[in-house]
């Protein structure tokens, strides 16, 4: 009987503890299943995208509590183009396809931008052909890959040379075969971001030639985009995954040696080719005022050249998500509304 008892009376003081654990080890679990819910994201095949890169490498999203599934792509046009379609929630772009998309009515959100260069595209030139310096472009087959950022830099530099692009022959190349393209003589010259621009420098040798321009004709940017809120990508991923960006930020600056190595092997190309580009960029994560003037500069030429539909300003401040980034950090976020 006393042992009858006594078993009861454990029963009766183990149960609700067992209850309770129970009920501890659901609700500890709510996160990790919600932070299962895979996020897919688009990232370019360039040492552009070098925050993205080494935080997939290094485990950063995965820290972070996300479950990221990667899409690759040629550039970030394709990458912008992946979230258009609905195959990504979040992509790493440069300005000039944000800009694209934008006059064609597409929605998405610009979360942060990722890096700065104005080294990121290069005017080239084949000596073979007789030119010699920015004046001899007139009259010359100019190539660019369009939509991007190089295709707003051959525009730019002509016209900073005082030379009218209608004057030139423009050559729409191929995104992956740029460099080839100008190496087998199918342009004279060509607009090329990077690392397009070094590769075709190395392949043409002495008969490449580096046209110069001015460091702050152009700056381009590496921005994060992203699915808009009502598409039911909320805040919160989007700061779990900038820190994790930012973490990859800190990284690139405190062991550079390490970060180009990984950077190089991730992206099967020659480490001093790595190390060149990404000391071209500054990859601090901010969301600014310049992005605006940026864009709003890239729409005004796109409406003169008549690469839009659609000429009327989008309004590029709407688009702007703070929110995630002045999250984490509050001074990075300098937008004037």
């Amino acid at each position: 009987m006393m042992r009858r008892t006594a078993f009861a009376l454990r029963q009766a003081l183990w149960w609700p503890l067992a209850v309770w654990l129970l009920a501890v080890v659901s609700l500890g679990a709510l996160p990790a299943r919600a932070a299962a819910a895979p996020l897919t994201l688009a990232i370019g095949e360039l040492p552009h995208y070098s925050t993205l890169l080494l935080a997939e490498r290094l485990g950063y999203f995965a820290d972070a509590g996300l479950n990221v599934k990667v899409i690759r792509c040629v550039n970030g046009k394709r990458c912008l183009q992946h979230l258009l379609d609905g195959e990504a929630q979040v992509a790493g772009v440069a300005d000039v396809p944000i800009v694209m998309a934008s006059h064609a009515g597409r929605r998405f959100d610009i979360v942060a931008t990722l890096a700065t260069s104005t080294q990121e595209s290069q005017f080239i030139a084949r000596r073979d052909r007789g030119i010699h310096s920015a004046a001899d472009l007139a009259g010359r087959r100019i190539g660019f890959v369009r939509g991007t950022t190089a295709h707003f830099y051959a525009d730019a530099f002509l016209r900073f040379q005082g030379i009218d692009p209608a004057t030139v022959t423009l050559v729409p190349l191929d995104a992956a075969q740029a460099p080839a393209q100008l190496a087998r003589g199918e342009v004279d010259a060509a607009a090329l971001y990077q690392p397009h621009a070094r590769q075709a420098l190395r392949t043409l040798g002495a008969q490449a030639l580096l046209l110069p321009a001015p460091r702050l004709l152009y700056t381009a940017t590496v921005n994060l985009v992203s699915q808009t809120a009502a598409q039911g990508l909320d805040d919160d991923r989007l700061r779990r995954l900038l820190e994790a960006l930012q973490r990859a930020s800190v990284f690139l600056q405190a062991e550079p040696a390490r970060a180009r190595a990984l950077l190089a092997t991730r992206l099967q190309l020659d480490p001093k080719l790595v190390d060149a580009v990404v000391e071209g960029f500054d990859f601090r994560l901010q969301l600014n005022q310049t992005l605006i003037g940026t864009l709003e500069a890239e729409s005004r030429w796109a409406a003169r050249a008549g690469l839009v539909s659609n000429p009327a300003m989008p309004d590029y401040l709407s688009a702007l998500r703070p929110a995630p980034l002045a999250a984490i950090d509050r001074r990075a976020v300098t937008i004037v509304r």
